[in-house]
């Protein structure tokens, strides 16, 4: 369980749409939902953060739709720009 007291930093008001079925979930929470998910946010990356880059991609792709061809271009028209090379 989440602390109250851990909810001291100012977060800017951001705006999400969940599905109808979630609300009553995020009505049972026993804290500020934006302190839930900021939390959940922080584990999220420290989870993470001893995985390799390689590692993350792997995770990423198997949870990513597949891109279309004009995506697939774009991206890469995007990694040949930003490349040190």
């Amino acid at each position: 369980m989440i602390e109250r007291d851990t909810y001291h930093t100012y977060m800017p008001n951001k705006t999400i749409s969940v599905p109808d079925d979630v609300v009553p979930i995020i009505d049972a929470l026993e804290v500020p939902f934006s302190a839930w998910v900021a939390d959940q946010l922080r584990r999220h990356a420290a989870s993470r953060a001893d995985m390799s880059l390689s590692q993350q991609f792997l995770i990423d792709a198997a949870l990513a739709e597949r891109p279309t061809v004009e995506e697939s271009r774009a991206a890469v028209e995007r990694m040949e720009r930003s490349a040190s090379w």
